[in-house]
């Protein structure tokens, strides 16, 4: 009984001090579950029209540094349908950028009439980092760690009494006491998940050194230094890069290039295999801006076990990509059950004071007489 009362008061104290991260991180996490949707809804692309062949990439490159005089392209986002536009970032030689939507096919550029809508990408920064880089990122990562203490020890407590239903038509108290065993009951193995994984994205780097010292896998190979070019040396095309990184990695689609514009940069190309449920891909290639050669190619299809669940299997299960819609529904219904549960325990707990209170003042009240 002594263990179980300190296992309860501690399991109250957890979720009294996490309750405000754990409602935001709840909300904010069923919304990034679909936030490719709602990003595509809240900022519609003009339509495109397939029209034959698109245009190669050093085409649409040179058009559009023609179009803006002093801007090079730096980065470009490849059109993931026929009916979608291609999306290149430009940098000026004093670092300012331009991001612009382009028709593939035909090259023109396409206006936005607006500023972007940006909901998506504050509520994913939010959900990730509080809005405040890296310490907003750490606070993050404890409040994972004290949901998954939360999801271990509710089933504890919940052993005993084994609430499973709800008796909606009994005093609040007890229907909230219900509610609250019955939905960590439930969603118990996804909060388990939920924040195991979730640590894991935080410490990615330790969780790789701890993979890799019980699986052992060979050294991965590291990326090799660009060369020092010749004055007089030219630049690789974009069509040339790309051909090089679909050549290594047959069937993959790109996601986005960066072509590396800056003195020591190399050209990084990520790709994307059918298998891999992560945005963009987790394959990359890196190339020699002016020679080509290859200075590190990560496949994910040949990667170790640790590369594969940091990099690729973490992300996609924490979010709900693993297997597709159903999951990803699961995700979201489940992130918005942590809510709830952060409302109902601080609720039982202060039910239990008020009763504690009323007792500690009807005995204050019998000794007086």
């Amino acid at each position: 009984m002594l263990l179980r009362k300190l296992l309860l008061n501690l399991h109250l104290c957890a979720g009294l001090v996490a309750a405000l991260f754990l409602m935001l991180l709840g909300v904010t996490g069923s919304l990034i579950v679909f936030e490719d949707q709602i990003d595509g809804w809240l900022n519609p692309e003009a339509p495109i029209r397939p029209q034959g062949q698109r245009r190669s990439l050093d085409e649409l490159t040179h058009q559009i540094e023609k179009t803006y005089p002093g801007y090079k392209v730096a980065g470009l986002n490849f059109p993931q349908r026929m009916d979608q536009p291609a999306g290149f970032f430009l940098l000026s030689e004093t670092g300012d950028g331009k991001d612009m939507a382009v028709d593939p096919y035909t090259g023109r550029i396409i206006p936005r009439h607006s500023a972007p809508n940006n909901f998506t990408g504050k509520v994913h920064q939010l959900h990730t980092r509080l809005l405040m880089r890296q310490a907003g990122s750490t606070v993050v990562a404890y409040a994972a760690v004290i949901l998954l203490f939360l999801a271990i020890t509710g089933l504890v407590l919940w052993w005993p009494r084994k609430v499973r239903t709800v008796r909606w038509s009994g005093p609040g108290a007890k229907t909230n006491f219900d509610l609250h065993n019955a939905l960590g009951f439930y969603s118990s193995p996804f909060l388990l998940v939920f924040a195991l994984t979730g640590m894991v994205i935080h410490w990615e780097d330790p969780a790789a050194r701890w993979l890799n010292f019980i699986t052992r896998p060979p050294a991965e190979p590291e990326m090799a230094k660009p060369s020092r070019p010749d004055p007089a040396a030219v630049r690789i095309t974009a069509d040339q890069a790309l051909a090089v990184a679909e050549k290594l990695a047959r069937g993959a689609t790109p996601s986005f290039m960066e072509l590396g514009v800056r003195p020591g940069e190399p050209i990084r190309i990520v790709l994307k295999f059918p298998e891999d449920h992560t945005p963009a891909g987790r394959t990359q290639v890196f190339l020699d801006p002016y020679t080509g050669q290859v200075l590190l190619f990560n496949n994910t299809r040949t990667a170790s076990f640790t590369y594969k669940y940091t990099r690729m299997w973490n992300r996609s299960i924490h979010t709900g990509d693993i297997f597709g819609w159903p999951t990803r529904i699961l995700a979201c219904l489940f992130s918005l059950a942590l809510p709830l549960m952060a409302v109902t325990g601080p609720l039982i707990w202060w039910k239990r004071r008020r009763v504690a209170k009323g007792i500690a003042a009807g005995f204050g009240a019998g000794s007086l007489k």
